[in-house]
């Protein structure tokens, strides 16, 4: 199946699945920012739904639910897999022209509802998002459903759900089907010979290992005084050249200077250097991140195939919920302290001569060959998420990750859980689990630089 180009057009990227409240939230404002026709293979939403109505005999709201829940239950595994890790969701209480919300149950009554039509097999989970609504805070329900396996039974409805018009009730074992152009219909011959090939094929089942290598968290703190103390030595070393100027007091020189192309007087520099100073506070935490990254030792993380399967592409997703900031990796050749300086402003120092215009030759540090592969993907957003660029793994193989760097943003020491899931583009399904990175205690950067612990380390 060709990429559906309505995926491209709702604001919402579709290859990892929303975890959380933060991700769901995004998802609800991708559906208020999007068209009807943007409704996908994935995700369905509805303006409006009442589950506990006045008239008891009216079923249509669970109905809708249970018929959605279905069809996304019964898409084919490759195919689903394509889009937010095969997961599918319905919305209710915002579409394309409002949001209005929904009104809020208790999960546990709002499955008692929905569970005897669709059954205990399907696995899917109900939640409620809070959202900016059109006339302020909402609730949205977000039904998840997990993605389809190879292996699974065709999906029905187990109970008839009644109408008030007879021809819209839905009777007992009717079979939906999630279609790629975003609607839930009744299945066809077709669909059902699909189905049962689903229920009857096995696939290989994905089979990878995680494992830290080496490397820990570093919570870096920025003490006022320590910050203090870095801007008192760099206006010190920007004042040096002026005051030995000065302080040489004799007037060749000081024609000398003019000759060889300084036209500032020392009252000008002065002022030029406030004016760095502020630029390097305002800078200072780009400078610090920039400098940790290179000199700290990386977090690596090794994966391993254990099953008998060459993979191909296989991606590794990293999910942190701590107090974090993950950073690439750099590789860094001054010391600490001096690597730190390098990614400050630049300051032309007095009696140096003309400025030249050439752009520094560090500016040129980050980029990649264009033979290079793909590159780490970080979000720092929210919760961190890091995407791992893919690797080739033959049977039994083991690969050392691309390393990265995770700063502490809070004073802590208690390790740090990180979620993971792998994907390979050759085998169907995912795989996930979890492990603990250490922290180590919490250092100033400036104490950090000093030290510099991984001068000597081999990269």
């Amino acid at each position: 199946m060709k990429e559906d180009p309505q995926d491209m057009a709702l604001n919402f990227d579709p290859r990892t699945a929303p975890r959380n409240h933060a991700e769901l939230k995004k998802l609800v404002q991708a559906v208020r920012g999007a068209s009807k026709a943007d409704e996908t293979f994935w995700l369905e939403w509805k303006s409006d739904l009442e589950l506990n109505p006045a008239d008891r005999a009216d079923k249509s709201g669970r109905a809708h639910v249970a018929r959605a829940i279905i069809g996304f239950a019964n898409r084919m595994p490759d195919e689903a897999s394509r889009f937010v890790e095969g997961f599918g969701f319905l919305l209710a209480g915002v579409s394309h022209e409002n949001i209005g919300g929904v009104k809020q149950h208790d999960i546990t009554e709002l499955v008692r509802w929905i569970q005897p039509y669709v059954g205990e097999e399907i696995r899917w989970q109900p939640t409620y998002v809070e959202a900016d609504g059109d006339d302020g805070p909402v609730a949205i329900l977000v039904i998840t459903v997990d993605p389809p396996r190879w292996g699974d039974p065709i999906f029905c409805m187990r109970k008839e759900a009644p109408s008030s018009s007879r021809d819209k009730s839905i009777p007992e074992g009717a079979i939906f089907i999630r279609r790629p152009d975003g609607t839930t219909s009744r299945a066809r011959a077709v669909d059902l010979d699909m189905l049962g090939e689903r229920l009857v094929r096995r696939a290989p089942a994905l089979d990878l290992a995680l494992t830290l290598l080496r490397g820990s968290v570093i919570p870096v703190t920025y003490p006022e005084s320590d910050i203090s103390k870095v801007m008192d030595h760099l206006r010190a070393e920007a004042l040096k050249p002026l005051e030995k100027h000065l302080a040489q007091n004799h007037p060749v020189l000081g024609n000398m200077a003019g000759l060889i192309g300084e036209t500032r007087s020392p009252n000008s520099y002065r002022s030029e250097v406030d004016r760095y100073l502020e630029e390097c506070r305002a800078t200072l935490p780009e400078a610090i991140d920039a400098a940790t990254a290179a000199i700290v030792e990386p977090i690596e993380l090794r994966l391993s195939n254990q099953t008998d399967t060459p993979l191909l592409n296989v991606q590794v997703v990293l999910h942190i919920y701590s107090a974090v900031r993950a950073l690439e990796s750099e590789e860094g050749d001054e010391m600490g302290y001096e690597y730190f300086a390098r990614e400050l402003p630049e300051l032309h120092p007095y009696g140096a001569g003309f400025r030249l215009s050439a752009p520094a030759l560090h500016s040129f540090a980050n980029l990649r060959s264009v033979h290079a592969g793909a590159p780490i993907r970080i979000d720092n957003s929210g919760p961190v998420i890091i995407h791992l660029p893919p690797v080739d793994l033959r049977p039994g193989q083991n690969v050392d990750l691309e390393p990265f760097v995770l700063i502490a943003t809070e004073a802590a020491v208690e390790d740090v859980a990180v979620e993971w899931t792998a994907t390979s583009t050759n085998m169907n399904g995912s795989v996930s689990g979890q492990l603990s990175l250490p922290c180590d205690e919490p250092r100033s950067f400036v104490n950090l630089f000093a030290a510099d612990p991984t001068s000597k380390r081999d990269r």
